[in-house]
């Protein structure tokens, strides 16, 4: 076996994440009470995971050896970069409602603004690279979030049923989906509080479960009412799908559908971007015609993701996206457990268990290691475990 490459994920303590789940997993204490929202495994930029016994980053470490550690298939449609990064996600408080581009158009719009701007830090920036970013979440807890646009009828019933909608019935009659959307994401904030006040004084004293609109609408009352003034954010949690999953069920972002987060963990696999177009409950930068060009309007039937059999006892979770692929396997004490990198690297995660193989071992203290392309490693479960491997799409 050649070598392999024990890391440490980073923690990113954004102020929607939670305070024990990942300090629980990592076995680390959280003194300070920080949220520890995403712990992130790979090599992107931002937050490279850092070699054991070693001053390097995973990125470092591809960097200086792209097609040895890629494999040349995977360096060359690449651009010699790990084409995906590896999450875990604790989300206590929503996430904003988001949009990803297509390839395509991630290209040239930050083409674009590398030539106009503004800067690629700018908090007005659309474009940081030139990717799309699918997403497959999978969910470790009850986790629920929005996604994609409802049926036109039950976009209609909601105008008749929150208080204050009714007004906006002939929009939704002469211009569809789209424009009833384009009309509260481009109408200035008095007219946001005027249609949103009555939702807002409605919720105030009630009590909702996690399957209902309105618990999430005073959930955003809470989190991003200020001085008055509501979050147009709110429409969607109306207008989009209400999903919740179960753990080990999956869910695809692809590009064009609105989607957000709203309460759980998940892993998250997804390719290596950072953009995003927002599209309400935050306070960040929103470009509403950037928003809505690319937005997908037809109505969306929310398609959960279960595993499906791959080679025994690997199973895939099945998505279009060519930058990665996501498999899981629940094996018990004393069986052993292949896992193939011949044709592309990728990241092992320890969820649970122990394993070995030779000089490695993975444990509760350290859950993940980087598997360079051209390998087979065999490992020994010494412990009931579950394990994830995230690697790239199929490699022709």
């Amino acid at each position: 076996m050649s070598q392999l490459y024990p890391f440490d994920g980073i923690i990113q303590h954004y102020a929607w994440g939670g305070y024990e789940y990942l300090p629980r997993l990592l076995q680390r204490e959280n003194p300070q009470h920080e949220p520890w929202a995403e712990l992130w495994m790979g090599a992107h930029e931002k937050g490279p995971g850092n070699l054991r016994d070693d001053d390097r980053t995973l990125a470092d470490l591809i960097a200086a050896n792209p097609r040895a550690m890629l494999g040349a298939a995977v360096a060359g449609r690449f651009d010699s970069r790990l084409p995906f990064l590896f999450k875990i996600l604790d989300v206590r408080e929503m996430l904003s409602i988001q949009v990803h581009p297509t390839k395509a158009a991630a290209e040239k719009g930050f083409a674009a603004e590398e030539r106009d701007g503004p800067a690629r830090d700018a908090p007005d920036r659309n474009y940081r690279d030139d990717n799309h970013k699918p997403e497959l979440g999978v969910a470790l807890t009850d986790f629920y979030l929005l996604h994609g646009f409802r049926p036109l009828e039950a976009i209609r019933t909601t105008l008749a049923d929150v208080p204050g909608w009714q007004t906006l019935r002939p929009t939704l009659d002469k211009r569809g989906i789209d424009g009833l959307y384009e009309r509260v994401m481009a109408a200035d904030q008095n007219e946001i509080d005027a249609l949103l006040s009555p939702l807002v004084e409605e919720v105030s004293d009630g009590t909702y479960d996690r399957d209902q609109p309105r618990f999430w609408a005073k959930r955003a009352v809470e989190q991003y009412t200020q001085d008055g003034h509501h979050d147009r954010g709110m429409f969607s949690i109306f207008w989009f799908n209400l999903v919740k999953l179960t753990p080990g069920q999956g869910i695809f972002q692809a590009a064009g559908i609105p989607h957000a987060y709203l309460e759980g963990c998940c892993i998250e696999l997804m390719a290596n971007s950072d953009n995003v177009l927002r599209g309400g409950l935050t306070p960040k930068h929103i470009d509403v015609e950037e928003l809505l060009r690319h937005t997908t309007f037809e109505s969306v039937d929310p398609e959960l993701l279960l595993p499906v059999p791959a080679d025994n006892p690997w199973r895939e979770y099945p998505t279009p996206a060519p930058d990665f692929s996501l498999s899981v396997a629940k094996v018990p004490t004393g069986y052993p457990i292949t896992v193939d990198a011949r044709k592309a690297p990728g990241i092992l995660l320890l969820l649970s268990g122990i394993l070995e193989s030779g000089q490695y071992r993975l444990n509760e203290e350290h859950r993940t290691i980087f598997i360079p392309a051209g390998e087979t490693v065999e490992w020994s479960c010494i412990s009931d475990a579950e394990i994830y491997w995230s690697t790239v799409g199929e490699i022709k």
